[in-house]
């Protein structure tokens, strides 16, 4: 938890300057109160024998004695609570920044681990609660503190028999607090968890609505739903269960003190204070009624002030589960880590080369790849085949170091890969996915994307290849027509076209496709790889391929079963050689032929 605060330090001067601030207010506070006890004293004192203009003056003077102790009290307050808003708000700005740039360099495998639900709750919620606990600690943790300490300063100047009460009051709060702390502080990380569920239940019901949808699983989607919700709200309610009972119990004990000081004033009004001879020996003769007043009101403040240091320790127990949940992030190694080759004295481009490479997720008992040993020159077309499992997206994602491999090394123009810093690599890579994503923004944007500094020209020329000029024109704004979020409102096909357009303009040395031109029907698919050829004819292009009909025209076909290369030729000698590569061209023949049958 600690660790965060070095997220404040740029700000030290606000976190300074709020809590002087604050002390400055409690001190107006308490002088505020010190001349309305000696208000109520003068107008007591007031007789038929009083000189009136001597008592106006003496009303008024302290009156505006009191209306700037006021006003300086006020301005403080405001000054306080601007230094410490700021202080909190550029802190969580500032945290929420480092914790979704450490977000976005972890590897697949990490985020899987975290999962997308709870990394969510970690930027939003824990962030949230870590800020309060910052604005609370700053603000209400100092303003209870010195109204505490100040408190008791006040009323042991008025009379030392009031320790009798603080002595037997404050005690009882503390036992109180500290029993129900213990009792709740560990329920605060388990809501968290449990929120992280709910969320969990949420992200996966919004990303998979269409399947949810499409096998009528609504009921049993919103029982799922229901059991995260109604343990989420089970564990909330136990927490606050206990926290509740704490206020009334600390208000009894207040109001408790309340009489006792009434009836000590009483007492003293009436010198009837001999029975606590046996506890204080210096008894003062009489306690005036602005005198009782001042008392009531400092201690009403000290044990007020030892209730809300309990809730900021409440605060911070929340805080401090969200903190550790957020330092998980923070200190989760870098797995996939920078080199620090200098890509300019590279000699080669374009060009990849697979050294006995091995590979298996982590957690799993066996490999996914094993013995890869692959060339690719510059400007060759390579297609990877075979079964589903495989292995080929695997095989394409150890290039761009999604995953590192387990065994043996990659290299690109002649390097290894881990001795690239990462955004140089995937500089020189493009990839196109499966699954289409695109942003809420304009067609131009979304095509830009790719590279923002492209120009009008190079984004239609992007778009030409990858053919989506066509459905482009179509649209009643052209390039400049909005698409929803995920584009919803476009077709499949169309979605793919545009992230192919996306990498085109990229203009990479390797431009990697995982079966995404799925959605494109056969003739649009044969453009497309006549478009790449005609004009990027220089770049590499890997192809994982579901279908023949994409595979069969590059220059050599890789085909892969159970994770290791059984063939790397050209489509018309596997058709001869290959008895796989015949299975899968024959299977998906004949699957066409009952098609058109």
């Amino acid at each position: 938890m600690f660790k965060l605060l070095k997220y404040l330090k740029k700000y030290w001067y606000f976190a300074l300057l709020a809590p002087i601030f604050m002390i400055a207010e409690v001190t107006m506070d308490m002088l505020v109160t010190n001349k309305m006890g000696t208000m109520i004293d003068i107008v007591n004192s007031y007789g038929p024998t009083s000189n009136n203009n001597q008592f106006l003056n003496t009303i008024v003077s302290n009156g505006i004695i009191m209306l700037a102790l006021v006003l300086i009290g006020v301005v403080s307050g405001i000054l306080s609570g601007v230094f410490a808003n700021l202080a909190s708000q550029k802190f969580a700005n500032d945290l929420r920044k480092g914790l979704f740039s450490k977000i976005m360099h972890l590897s697949f495998q990490q985020s899987d681990d975290f999962s997308t639900a709870s990394l969510v709750t970690r930027v939003t919620n824990d962030v949230t609660a870590v800020q309060t606990m910052i604005a609370m600690a700053i603000r209400m943790f100092i303003r209870s503190l010195s109204m505490f300490i100040l408190g008791i300063v006040f009323t042991l100047q008025i009379s030392k028999q009031f320790m009798i009460i603080l002595a037997v009051a404050l005690p009882l709060e503390i036992l109180i607090m500290v029993f129900f702390m213990i009792k709740a502080f560990p329920m605060f990380s388990i809501v968290q968890t449990k929120l992280d569920k709910v969320n969990s239940v949420v992200h996966e019901n919004l990303t998979g609505a269409r399947v949810v949808k499409a096998f009528s699983k609504e009921d049993y989607e919103y029982n799922r739903f229901v059991e995260a919700n109604d343990t989420l709200t089970n564990i909330t309610l136990k927490v606050n269960k206990l926290m509740a009972i704490i206020m009334p119990l600390f208000m009894l004990i207040v109001y408790a003190g309340m009489i006792a000081i009434y009836y000590i004033g009483a007492n003293s009004q009436f010198d009837a204070m001999l029975y606590l001879e046996n506890f204080a020996t210096s008894i003062d003769p009489k306690i005036s009624v602005g005198e009782m007043e001042k008392a009531t009101t400092y201690i009403m403040m000290i044990m007020s002030s030892l209730l809300m240091i309990g809730m900021t320790f409440a605060n911070m127990a929340r805080a401090a589960a969200s903190g550790k949940r957020i330092n998980e992030v923070l200190e989760t190694p870098d797995i996939i880590c920078d080199g620090n080759l200098d890509v300019k004295t590279l000699k080669e481009t374009g060009t990849i080369e697979f050294k006995n490479v091995d590979f298996a997720y982590p957690n799993a008992s066996a490999s996914v790849l094993e013995n890869i040993n692959l060339k690719i020159e510059k400007g060759e077309t390579v297609a990877i085949v075979g079964a589903t499992g495989s292995g080929k997206t695997t095989l394409v994602n150890l290039i761009t170091r999604f995953y590192d491999v387990t065994k043996g090394e990659i290299l690109v123009d002649g390097e290894n890969i881990k001795n690239y810093k990462l955004v140089d690599l995937r500089n020189k890579i493009a990839i196109v996915l499966q699954k289409a994503e695109l942003f809420a923004g304009t067609i131009k944007e979304n095509i830009k994307w790719g590279n923002p500094n492209a120009t009008d020209e190079e984004v239609e020329w992007a778009a030409n290849i990858a053919q989506a000029i066509e459905f482009i024109d179509s649209k009643e704004k052209k390039f400049d027509e909005y698409v929803e979020e995920k584009g919803t409102s476009l077709s499949g096909g169309q979605r793919q076209r545009l992230s192919i357009a996306r990498a085109i303009v990229k203009k990479p040395e390797i431009l990697i496709f995982d079966d995404s031109t799925s959605a494109l029907d056969l003739v649009t698919e044969a453009k497309l790889y006549k478009a790449m050829r005609d004009n990027i004819a220089d770049t590499t292009k890997i192809v994982v391929a579901q279908r023949i009909a994409t595979a069969k025209n590059a220059d050599k076909i890789v085909v892969l079963d159970g994770g290791t290369i059984i063939a790397y030729d050209t489509h018309e000698n596997l058709l001869a050689n290959c008895e796989i590569y015949q299975d899968i061209y024959n299977s998906q023949l004949k699957r066409e032929g009952d098609i058109n049958g």
